[in-house]
């Protein structure tokens, strides 16, 4: 009699190991590398340097904040050091907008996103203003049904922000038309539906508005205007 052989279990393991194998490839993380971000028109730059990197030999991540002009004769840049200070990451934000009017707002724990210092907002002095968790910015009950991964929740993949004057604030404009408010002067926030926040209106409609800010990362894996400076080379 020929035994029926079953390929279930092995097959079920084959599907697993697969799953397994293509969830953690996908979730690896490098060690973080200096970048720079920087404001709508270059006229503010943050350059960002991790922990034991280039230009920083401390234990916290170091931030050069720059005001940045135009080149001068011969083509060297036009770069005045605003402020220079650490920031609250253990070895990296992972992203960070800059407002043209010297606002920094950094997003995420690099490696870690969407867990500790979800959103920290600066002054334009550098001084930290607030730091928030992602689990003090929206309930658990949201907070679930964002794209995970083995390391990172996505929350604001696919986000907009836009920085409004007078008195300063930064929003945060989720899928589904959710929105987090922040005050620059305090760091106070608000969440809510988008019709909560009718100042937006307006500013939403136009892609291409001065308040509009991206994430404006360049890496400076090899060169920075920190680095020129520090050679001579910097108008001061």
């Amino acid at each position: 009699m020929h035994k029926r052989i079953s390929f279930r279990r092995p097959l079920l393991w084959g599907i697993v190991f697969v799953v397994l194998a293509h969830l953690s490839s996908a979730d690896q993380w490098s060690w973080p590398e200096p970048s720079s971000f920087h404001a709508r028109g270059f006229s503010y730059v943050a350059e960002v340097f991790p922990v034991k990197s280039r230009n920083n030999t401390t234990e916290k991540p170091i931030c050069y904040f720059y005001a940045m002009g135009y080149p001068g004769t011969g083509w060297k840049v036009d770069a005045t050091l605003v402020w220079r200070g650490p920031l609250v990451n253990r070895q990296m934000a992972h992203e960070a907008v800059v407002s043209m009017d010297g606002d920094l707002v950094t997003l995420n724990e690099y490696g870690r996103l969407g867990f500790e210092n979800s959103v920290v907002i600066y002054s334009r002095q550098g001084k930290l203003v607030k730091a928030y968790s992602f689990d003090e910015l929206i309930s658990s009950a949201e907070a679930s049904g964002f794209e995970r991964s083995s390391s990172s929740r996505w929350w604001n993949k696919d986000a907009k922000y836009y920085f409004l004057g007078d008195p300063g604030r930064f929003y945060i404009v989720l899928p589904a038309d959710k929105v987090l408010r922040f005050q620059l002067s305090d760091g106070q926030h608000r969440y809510g539906a988008i019709s909560d926040f009718p100042e937006l209106a307006k500013i939403t409609a136009n892609q291409y508005a001065n308040e509009r800010a991206e994430v404006w990362r360049t890496s400076l894996r090899f060169s920075s205007v920190t680095d020129v400076l520090a050679a001579g080379e910097v108008h001061k």
